[in-house]
């Protein structure tokens, strides 16, 4: 598994996971997210890139895990999957900084330099075209 870290701060809706997916998705970034420590030295390898420049600058970091999706919302084998966009910000409901990874072999990306306050993660898979699926449910740690 590749892990990614940012070192510096650096629509259509279109069902790509299968629910079953989208749960399990959703369940690991919760259990990533809760158990993820401050601080962490964790080494990188793999591609990122943040565009936006994040609100609260720190020491804190969030490592976020998930399972790639292998199914389409009706069923049907994914086969045009390529890559993902994590969407994260002190505001649940305005999720202002992105980071997109452009592999599918990525499935642990690790968010650091984040300030004090709760920070909320979601994320939603891309496919070659660049159609993005719904926003995976939206996750939180608090780095105090």
């Amino acid at each position: 598994m590749d892990v990614v870290r940012r070192s510096t701060p650096a629509r259509t809706r279109v069902g790509v996971c299968a629910l079953k997916t989208m749960k399990l998705i959703v369940a690991v970034l919760l259990l990533a997210v809760a158990l993820a420590g401050c601080n962490s030295q964790d080494s990188s390898s793999g591609t990122g890139s943040n565009t936006s420049q994040p609100t609260s600058v720190g020491n804190g970091t969030a490592t976020l895990s998930w399972e790639a999706p292998t199914t389409t919302t009706s069923g049907q084998e994914l086969s045009n999957l390529s890559g993902y966009r994590i969407y994260y910000g002190l505001d649940q409901s305005n999720l202002s900084e992105v980071v997109s990874l452009d592999s599918v072999g990525i499935q642990t990306y690790v968010i650091d330099n984040l300030g004090t306050g709760t920070w909320y993660f979601a994320i939603k898979a891309v496919t070659a075209a660049g159609v993005e699926s719904a926003l995976s449910n939206v996750v939180s740690k608090t780095i105090g």
